[in-house]
């Protein structure tokens, strides 16, 4: 265990990722001070607290007096009024990702924590890929063309009450965000699958902005194979960042080979996570705040009415 004194940083909810934002902050991320975890099921709350030598608490409330930010790590029907009554108590604050179910309520969110000058970001945790990294700057000087993002998984064997948009797809949607930044959307198309589950867990969207760019991402958790891929097509290349190995492809459209950009590999949750402390100590915006958390939700939402 990490040891020392610093931002005093509570989780709420240890499922698998609560777990792994514990891990990190007790471990791995400098200038934290990791005191308490909060679970409503008390027996995961003292297992997982007592890998940690901190305090376990049933009532997520019982929190918020000993910190001064929280991780929000709770089913997502449950992010807006978690991450609410956090703000209210003035808290920092990062949910993981969605920043809530209705965008809606992610722009009151983004707008609550605004108004009280605290920091609140989103876990969409794929800003952080090495990946992602290096091939925004292989194109930032070019003018982009077409988009094809995949993101594939074998069925979970953990339950969600989030469809395969919330659950999966948003992630790649905020990479959209990010890469056609100043670009409007002209028609959204979708379709969807409810598979295994009563919510769809599997959708393909084609998106046609303002601009010309037509984008298409697929996301599918009942699939074969584990696939994370983004492809990015300009006037003279094409750039393949494969998300999940860590590796960058580059096609001149004149050469059939492509060259390989291996990238520094790095932890993403404890960049996120680090991200997200540094935020706090400097009074600035994390990577992904909650405004971005809701332009994903907006997009999210689009995507799956246009699945109806």
């Amino acid at each position: 265990m990490k040891k020392g004194r610093g931002l005093k940083i509570g989780v709420i909810g240890v499922g698998s990722m609560g777990q792994n934002h514990a891990r990190v902050l007790a471990s791995y991320v400098k200038g934290v001070q990791l005191v308490a975890i909060a679970d409503a099921n008390e027996t995961l709350a003292a297992e997982v607290a007592g890998k940690y030598a901190v305090e376990s608490l049933l009532d997520y409330h019982a929190i918020l007096p000993l910190v001064e930010a929280v991780i929000v790590a709770t089913p997502t029907s449950t992010h807006f009024s978690v991450g609410k009554e956090c703000l209210e108590a003035g808290k920092h604050v990062l949910i993981e990702k969605p920043l809530a179910p209705a965008p809606a309520e992610a722009l009151a969110l983004a707008e609550l924590a605004k108004s009280k000058g605290l920091v609140l970001a989103v876990g969409l945790i794929e800003r952080f890929n090495p990946a992602f990294t290096e091939l925004r700057k292989l194109i930032r000087k070019e003018k982009i063309i077409g988009i094809n993002i995949k993101r594939t998984s074998p069925f979970p064997t953990r339950i969600t009450d989030a469809n395969v948009v919330q659950d999966m797809m948003i992630h790649d949607l905020d990479l959209l965000n990010v890469l056609l930044a100043h670009d409007e959307i002209e028609t959204l198309t979708a379709e969807g699958k409810k598979v295994k589950t009563k919510n769809l867990d599997f959708v393909s969207a084609t998106v046609h902005f303002t601009s010309g760019v037509v984008a298409r991402v697929v996301a599918d958790r009942v699939a074969d194979d584990k696939i994370r891929k983004i492809s990015v097509t300009t006037e003279d290349r094409m750039v393949e960042a494969d998300l999940l190995n860590k590796q960058v492809y580059v096609r001149d459209l004149k050469h059939a080979a492509p060259s390989v950009h291996h990238v520094k590999n790095c932890d993403q949750l404890t960049e996120e996570l680090t991200n997200f402390v540094v935020a706090i100590k400097n009074h600035t915006n994390s990577e992904v705040d909650a405004f971005a958390g809701y332009r994903a939700t907006k997009l999210a939402e689009e995507v799956e009415k246009a699945c109806s």
